[in-house]
């Protein structure tokens, strides 16, 4: 962003120009924010694929046992997936102080931001809640399709 002429992404909190060891600090705390957020998303679609197919099949040829293992394949990735988007979170935080100054550089320490995601708001998220909730709805049914029917 340009103000007064000056480009304010190159720049620390302090107004001092960021040097080229933050900025490629910052580049590599990007890369791992990039690669969690591919994971997470290839992580939905893996789970959206063995899910559909357990479920289809379970209630196609009413045996209730494949719909059960396509829900404990929900909660599965359900898990993983929260897993991949806490720790994106918690990078993005140390991302947020890297280009602010205020951690080392070159720390990849992200811990010190876990009491400012829990697990329990990631799991609540849209992402995760919205994604797997009707998922696992969709399973109930397929089970209780392949018991009744």
């Amino acid at each position: 962003m340009l103000v007064d002429g000056v480009e304010q992404g190159n720049r620390a909190s302090g107004g001092e120009p960021l040097s080229e060891d933050q900025r490629k600090h910052l580049e590599f705390i990007q890369a791992v924010i990039s690669r969690l957020a591919s994971s997470s998303t290839a992580t939905k679609g893996w789970g959206l694929t063995v899910a559909t197919a357990a479920f289809g099949f379970s209630a196609t040829k009413a045996v209730p046992v494949v719909a059960g293992l396509g829900l404990v394949v929900v909660i599965f990735f359900g898990i993983l997936d929260s897993y991949y988007l806490r720790e994106e979170r918690l990078f993005r935080y140390l991302y947020d102080d890297a280009r602010r100054g205020k951690v080392g550089v070159y720390s990849m320490n992200k811990n010190e931001y876990s009491s400012k995601c829990k697990r329990r708001s990631v799991i609540r998220s849209w992402s995760v809640l919205g994604f797997y909730g009707p998922l696992l709805l969709v399973g109930f049914g397929a089970l209780m399709w392949s018991i009744l029917g």
